[in-house]
């Protein structure tokens, strides 16, 4: 299972890049300089393992995997400024407006955006197909999704109750989206896309979860970003508003959710229910 998954990764990792020269500027060195600093790839990895869990070619879609990762990218590069998160390293390496400037990093994460958009529309799919994770895609990250959740954590100011709000528009709703877009792929009836999007969100909120604690009681060096940022920035970290406990009890709870969904499902793929557990029981 571990060289399964560190197949998939490579091939994420070398379809990031492709169409992307350093060589041509400094947008393209800033886009190419983002996609190399290490991540898990745990979208394009939910996405992948579920089409093999569907019996479908998954490194035929390499390139919308790839996409998805391009766009949580984007996320980041822009979550990182400073009218943002004010974060200096990602994963360990400096964030994109340290390595360049804040101008360069906001036209890095918008063209990485437009770039995901272009890999999506290359998918070996019918038309329709193409359609429909596009718009799945959009739902997740825009004004109901990603980009809402954004903008409710610049505007949070203490309120414990809109935590998960935050945590679901922000983070789950991505990854719901990652699950949908191989749902659409494997032909999914509508109440199976349901009981996926349970699991995804499930997934999402408990990962978020997760790096709430991980800020508090994580390693720097392993984490690979500066930690304990979120009490003196007044952010939405649910072990500062409900203690280190009750997140961990939730934690467990979403698991427990993501698995009975995917067990309604009748999926059992070793590799994809590994996924599902290091996403919320983990180090860095």
């Amino acid at each position: 299972m571990t060289d399964y998954l560190k197949r998939l990764t490579t091939a994420v990792d070398r379809e990031l890049l492709d169409g992307i020269q350093p060589g041509n500027g400094t947008l393209e060195a800033a886009m190419h300089y983002a996609l190399t600093v290490r991540g898990k790839r745990l979208r394009p990895l939910l996405f992948l393992t579920l089409l093999d869990a569907c019996r479908i070619e998954a490194e035929r879609f390499i390139g919308l995997a790839s996409a998805l990762e391009i766009i949580h990218t984007y996320s980041l590069i822009h979550d990182d400024l400073p009218v943002m998160d004010n974060d200096d390293l990602r994963r360990g390496m400096p964030t994109v407006h340290c390595k360049f400037n804040e101008a360069v990093a906001l036209l890095a994460g918008d063209t990485l955006l437009t770039f995901a958009f272009e890999k999506i529309t290359s998918a070996p799919l019918a038309a329709e197909k193409v359609v429909a994770i596009i718009g799945i895609i959009t739902r997740c990250i825009g004004k109901q999704g990603m980009a809402q959740g954004q903008a409710l954590d610049l505007e949070f100011s203490g309120q414990a109750e809109i935590i998960a709000d935050i945590h679901r528009l922000k983070t789950a709703e991505l990854i719901k989206g990652s699950l949908l877009a191989a749902a659409q792929i494997a032909d999914f009836e509508d109440h199976r896309q349901q009981l996926l999007a349970r699991a995804g969100i499930a997934l999402g909120m408990g990962f978020q979860l997760a790096d709430d604690l991980l800020d508090i009681t994580g390693a720097e060096d392993k984490v690979g970003k500066k930690l304990n940022k979120d009490q003196a920035n007044r952010s939405p970290n649910a072990v500062l508003y409900f203690g280190e406990q009750a997140v961990r009890e939730k934690i467990d709870a979403y698991y427990r959710e993501a698995q009975a969904r995917v067990g309604e499902l009748g999926i059992e793929f070793p590799p994809f229910m590994f996924l599902m557990k290091s996403m919320l029981y983990r180090s860095q």
